[in-house]
């Protein structure tokens, strides 16, 4: 008999909070920005250890992006890598996570026209039903953002 995971009566716990879980997701397609990434972004799962807890619409968010729904009170941990190009070497560009529409943060990367690494760590709460989507705040100049393996949108994610 397949023993079943029960994130809300967890046996195993890591210092009183239940078991972690993750998931990782990449750019829906290998495209330009153009070609739809200039506000919040769509996505494909790469894997999703637990979709009951962090339940993933490829289309269901603004603009038809994704948006990524906690059903449990919990902890995140949102880590991105992204590659991008663009037209231009001055300024930056910018990317957030949006909590129910608010943006929790603004992470900046070097405008640049050769291929460059946007990364960010940020954690957060979310209470259970709260959504979550990751925008662009700035796109001016940018033209590409690679979806293939330089694209990451990583989650780990523990019960509060």
């Amino acid at each position: 008999m397949a023993l079943a995971k029960n994130l809300y009566n967890s046996s195993l716990k890591i210092r009183g909070f239940n078991y972690v879980e993750s998931a990782d997701y990449r750019l829906y397609a290998n495209n330009t920005i153009a070609g739809g990434y200039t506000g919040a972004i769509r996505t494909v799962a790469r894997y999703n250890t637990n979709t009951t807890l962090l339940s993933h619409s490829e289309t269901g968010g603004t603009g038809g992006a994704s948006r990524w729904t906690f059903t449990a009170d919990c902890y995140c941990l949102l880590t991105v890598c992204q590659d991008v190009l663009g037209n231009t070497d001055t300024g930056y560009w910018w990317m957030g996570a949006k909590r129910n529409g608010s943006f929790l943060g603004q992470h900046l990367v070097r405008k640049t026209s050769q291929w460059d690494m946007l990364t960010f760590q940020q954690s957060f709460q979310m209470s259970a039903n709260q959504y979550l989507e990751i925008a662009w705040g700035s796109v001016g100049g940018l033209t590409n953002a690679d979806g293939t393996d330089w694209s990451h949108y990583c989650f780990t994610i523990w019960q509060q």
